[in-house]
């Protein structure tokens, strides 16, 4: 399967990559600055320069994928509309869709209560809106939306799962989520789909 990864420069998308890299995909990395990307050298691995702020540059380099594995993210000194724009670009070019954002906004406010929502929504505000309108543009077009709680760095132990959205349950303290787990998720769902057109969120068994 051809999988593009877009936010292949962070912490997550580094994860998304070498784990569809092991399970045996064609994998484009897509960056606005390539040369950021630490990634395992593989001959079904090309990386590829674009950027969600520049018309048509998503559009033509997806273009062949099967798939697009979104783990974009914005600084506070980036512009929200990046996310809002990657979105829009990327369910016009690419089959499917599997996109990951904060567990709490969008189409799971009010999943942390109502404390911890204000409180969240008061750190994040400078993207909580763009979080919101990109979700929604990826359910629209079939896509899935993964949100997670808080990431962390530790190892996943293979206990992560991808439930509706309106089948979890509120509570006030955010389910923490081991990067590595949210990637292999997330990779899983690109190969057997389970969510199409759906938000789910991404729970681990601490047990």
């Amino acid at each position: 399967m051809k999988i593009a990864v877009l936010g292949s420069t962070g912490q997550t998308g580094r994860l998304v990559i070498a784990h569809a890299l092991e399970r045996g995909h064609e994998v484009m990395a897509l960056a606005r600055r390539p040369e950021r990307i630490e990634a395992p050298a593989a001959a079904n691995l090309r990386v590829v320069r674009a950027d969600v702020t520049d018309a048509g540059s998503v559009t033509a380099a997806v273009e062949g994928a099967d798939v697009v594995v979104s783990a974009l993210g914005i600084t506070k000194e980036q512009d929200p509309a990046i996310l809002v724009e990657g979105a829009r670009e990327i369910v016009s070019a690419a089959p499917r869709v599997v996109w990951l954002t904060s567990l709490g906004m969008g189409a799971t406010e009010g999943a942390l209560g109502t404390f911890t929502g204000t409180l969240l929504k008061r750190v994040l505000r400078h993207e909580w809106d763009a979080k919101d309108v990109a979700g929604r543009a990826i359910r629209a077009a079939g896509g899935t939306t993964v949100y997670s709680g808080p990431l962390t760095t530790k190892p996943y132990q293979g206990n992560g799962r991808l439930v509706r959205a309106e089948e979890f349950k509120p509570r006030m303290i955010p389910p923490m989520a081991p990067r590595a787990g949210i990637a292999a998720l997330m990779v899983a769902e690109v190969e057997t789909p389970h969510f199409a057109d759906a938000d789910t969120i991404a729970l681990f068994d601490t047990r």
